[in-house]
This record gives C-alpha cells, structure tokens and sequence, in this order.
C-alpha cells in the first residue's frame, strides 16, 4: 500500500491510499469472509435496495454472475428472484465457464427449468440451455473483490470478465457489485483492465 500525501490549497493534509491488486484480494477475500450470516443478509437487503432504484426498463439482457458461497460472495440469487417477480420483462444469462480456454459463455436462464451444477471452483453454472451471443447483452453484472473511486476493479486475478467484456458491445454496461466502499486507488492496472461504469454498494452506487 501507498499513502499519497497531497495538499489543498489551504494546506489541509490527506492522504489517497493507493494499493495492488494482490493486497486488495488478501485483505478484501478476509474482510468478507469475516462477515456474520447475519450481518451477510442485512448487507444483501441493503443491495437489494440499491437495485430496486434503478430504471430497468432502458435494459433488454442482462448477465448475472453466480455466487462462490465459500468466498461469501454476493448472493446474485437474490437479484434473480427479484428480476422473476418484479422485472419479468428482462431476458437473463448466467455464465458457464471453459476452464481450458478460459474464456465463458452466455446461457439463457429459465427460473423454473435451468438446472444447475457445479464447476471445479464449486461455483453454480447452467448444465445445459441455449447459448446467447455476447452481443446481445445490455448489462453485465460483474463480481469483484474491491474496486477504487476511478471504477477499476480488483477480481480473482484469472482475467475471465475482462476477456468476456473485450467481446461485448461497446455500450454495454458494467456494473459491479460489492458489499465495500471503494479504496482511493488501484496501483497496478495493464491495458486489459475494463473500468466499471457503475457499482453498487448497501449504501449509493457509484457511478464513474
């Protein structure tokens, strides 16, 4: 980590905290799964929330991610059944993931007839359904571990959301989700890192 110390022009002192990626996962991966159950669903009601406000009738498609329970992963669960009852007009992909490529695919998702299973990293996927192009999506949730005030993001280092969006629409939105505030900002970036343009927290989302 690296404190930047930085002067206003009455010389107020601050300071922005600028760390990597592999500190950020360590210490956001603990801080999560330091999380009570019950403090995890408070958490879940006051994302949900945050959902709630948005205009989802500007999108068509939508890629929701599936939740790794063992990191206490936000339950993407609850924005499916929210999206059932609430949004019925929304199409939903879930993401099934090539492991030898590294690379995913989209799968239509059905709430009474997709049957999931899981992968490797016991993380749900659809076992079967029709595959629906990147090009279609208007709105990719994306998970995360921690994410700075600028929208970049740190995930689990595997790169599969950065190859997946470099084949997206240029227009699609990225909207991360977390149940954290951003840090200042994320030291070590490369060309493949796609910003967020969104990114809800239990209280605001940020918008970049």
């Amino acid at each position: 980590m690296i404190l930047k110390l930085l002067f206003t022009d009455y010389q107020i002192v601050f300071y922005i905290r600028i760390v990597d990626k592999a500190t950020l996962r360590k210490q956001f991966l603990d801080k999560r799964l330091s999380i009570s159950r019950s403090r995890y669903w408070m958490l879940t009601d006051d994302l949900m929330d945050q959902i709630k406000r948005i205009d989802w009738s500007q999108f068509r498609m939508v890629h929701v991610f599936m939740p790794i329970r063992k990191h206490n992963e936000v339950d993407t669960f609850s924005i499916l059944n929210y999206f059932k009852h609430a949004e019925p007009q929304l199409q939903i992909v879930i993401p099934r993931t090539n492991f030898e490529n590294l690379e995913m695919e989209n799968v239509l998702y059905d709430h009474e007839y997709t049957i999931l299973g899981r992968n490797k990293f016991d993380i749900p996927e659809p076992i079967h359904g029709k595959i629906i192009s990147n090009d279609q999506i208007d709105l990719v949730f994306i998970p995360l571990l921690a994410f700075d005030k600028k929208g970049n993001r740190a995930g689990y280092g595997k790169g599969f959301y950065d190859r997946f969006l470099s084949n997206c629409r240029p227009d699609v939105q990225k909207m991360g989700i977390s149940f954290f505030d951003p840090v200042d900002e994320i030291s070590d970036l490369n060309e493949f890192d796609i910003k967020l343009d969104s990114c809800i927290c239990p209280d605001r989302i940020w918008e970049f």
